[in-house]
């Protein structure tokens, strides 16, 4: 009876765990495509200081998922 407790809280932290980090993931990556849409529609309108800034928004928001996926390999790769 115990084991089957620890398997169900394992699997309970894993399936919130899995959760939390797809819907972060995914909210990060919709940021960085919003903002490169936003920033090329600026850079049209001619509008040059608010496109840097979406610009900037994208890249760092790609640089952010970038280190979500890194994270989530490296803790994959040591799990313990």
């Amino acid at each position: 009876m115990s084991a089957a407790a620890i398997a169900s809280n394992a699997l309970l932290k894993m399936l919130y765990s899995s959760l939390i980090a797809g819907i972060g993931i995914s909210l990060v990556f919709s940021v960085a495509i919003l903002a490169a849409v936003r920033s090329s529609e600026r850079r049209r309108d001619h509008r040059s200081n608010a496109a840097i800034a979406y610009g900037a928004l994208a890249a760092s928001a790609l640089v952010v998922s970038g280190a979500i996926v890194v994270y989530g390999v490296y803790l994959v790769a040591h799990k313990s």
